[in-house]
């Protein structure tokens, strides 16, 4: 095989060459422009090569004549090869390679020896696949198809697996919770009570242990209620609520309520005039009534103020009251706890939480960067609650608990809550059966 190379001004007039010096089925593997001229380049001698393969090959129904088709003449090469000898080795020449598909290393030698272009888009859609073949890039897309698949495929095993893993860890955490595998026969019913109250998936080993180390329900309920309130600090808020305090917390949590209810027990010990009730920042429609009705019920004084240096104001205003309290707003409590921590260093931050709250809306509320709460109140604190979110919450963190309310009204008084209470609340009335 020979390569020649036709240089002319435009590619019409080095086509019009190729075609007056090789004829129409010439092979061209190149076109390319160089230095203002268009280049060919020509492969020879494959037409004479396929005439005598095909003179040795008389299955193959296709004569050899002048007048044949070059792409007919390489279709019957390849046929007649491969009826002649199916075992041939790669190698021997480039049409037989073409054939039995093999690597091109001859054809590609010789074509990186003349320093071939790349092919113009321009060149016959054949051909160019030929020439792409000769330039061995169809064999390095086809590797990076082949990795990609196989990347594919190992991330979907992967997956898979893992999958199949998280499947076996649920799988175990369950057998563990419902005490086929952790507990006897008797204390089935207590776990299966937990497991319909809402108990955390982070509480379930602990209170295996404490139930495996008990003679009955009864001794395990009453170690598990110990257990808990040693756990859970607290502190008596009621005895000497003074100062200022910042009550926060999710919008209908009932934190101005907790406010008036709090503003009006101690206006009961202080004196009326020595109690306020702020409400800060909270625009929501109705809120600010709200806060004045509840204020008035309290027998209270009820401000408000709708940024810091109004509350610096009145802050200075009400330094002689022995207690102020200030009534939150629920949109972004993050921001409003800092920006009063900042204002006022030495007021007492309070979160307030309803005590049917998820896990997930509990640790959203409870896990603010930055925000260091001195006590958690509770509201809702009825007898069909039982707060296990909040007893997860308070065995993870040192934050203690301070106060309670049961019933969403004014008249309702806070009641003083601990570890011990909060442990009660949660254990009684189970359904166990």
């Amino acid at each position: 095989m020979e390569l020649q190379r036709i240089l002319a001004s435009n590619t019409r007039s080095a086509m019009e060459q190729v075609f007056n010096l090789f004829g129409e089925d010439a092979m061209i593997v190149a076109n390319n422009r160089v230095k203002g001229k268009t280049e060919i380049i020509v492969a020879l001698d494959l037409v004479s090569e396929v005439k005598a393969a095909l003179k040795k090959t008389p299955e193959v129904a296709i004569e050899a004549h002048d007048a044949a088709k070059f792409s007919d003449l390489i279709d019957a090469h390849i046929e007649g090869k491969a009826r002649q000898n199916e075992t041939e080795t790669c190698h021997t020449d480039a049409l037989n390679d073409l054939a039995l598909g093999c690597d091109f290393e001859p054809l590609r030698d010789t074509m990186s020896a003349v320093k071939m272009p790349a092919v113009d888009p321009l060149v016959d859609v054949s051909l160019d696949r030929v020439s792409v073949a000769l330039n061995g890039e169809n064999y390095k897309e086809a590797a990076d198809r082949e990795y990609l698949k196989a990347r594919e495929i190992v991330d979907l095993v992967k997956q898979e697996l893992n999958t199949m893993r998280d499947e076996f860890k649920l799988s175990q955490h369950k057998d563990s919770w419902s005490g086929r595998l952790a507990v006897n026969e008797e204390m089935g019913p207590l776990v299966e009570s937990f497991n319909e109250t809402g108990m955390p998936l982070g509480m379930r080993e602990s209170v295996i242990e404490v139930i495996n180390q008990s003679d009955s329900v009864s001794d395990a309920i009453a170690q598990l209620t110990s257990a808990i309130g040693d756990e859970i600090e607290h502190i008596n808020l009621l005895n000497n609520l003074q100062g200022v305090h910042i009550i926060a917390g999710n919008s209908g949590a009932g934190k101005t309520m907790m406010a008036g209810r709090l503003a009006k027990q101690m206006a009961q010990q202080y004196g009326e005039d020595t109690v306020a009730l702020i409400s800060f920042d909270d625009l929501r429609i109705g809120a600010w009534a709200q806060a004045q009705l509840i204020g008035t019920q309290a027998g209270v004084d009820t401000f408000r103020a709708t940024s810091i240096e109004v509350l610096l104001q009145l802050m200075g205003e009400l330094s002689s009251r022995k207690l102020i309290l200030i009534d939150t707003s629920g949109l972004n409590i993050e921001q409003h706890i800092n920006s009063l921590s900042e204002a006022l260093p030495e007021a007492q931050k309070h979160l307030l939480l309803t005590a049917d709250a998820s896990e997930a809306s509990a640790k959203r509320q409870f896990k603010g960067d930055g925000v260091r709460w001195d006590s958690v109140m509770l509201s809702h604190f009825d007898s069909e609650v039982h707060p296990w979110a909040i007893i997860y919450l308070l065995l993870q963190h040192s934050t203690p608990i301070s106060v309670a309310a049961v019933a969403p009204n004014i008249s309702d008084q806070a009641i003083s809550i601990n570890g011990l209470k909060l442990a009660e609340q949660a254990l009684s009335s189970l359904p166990i059966r």
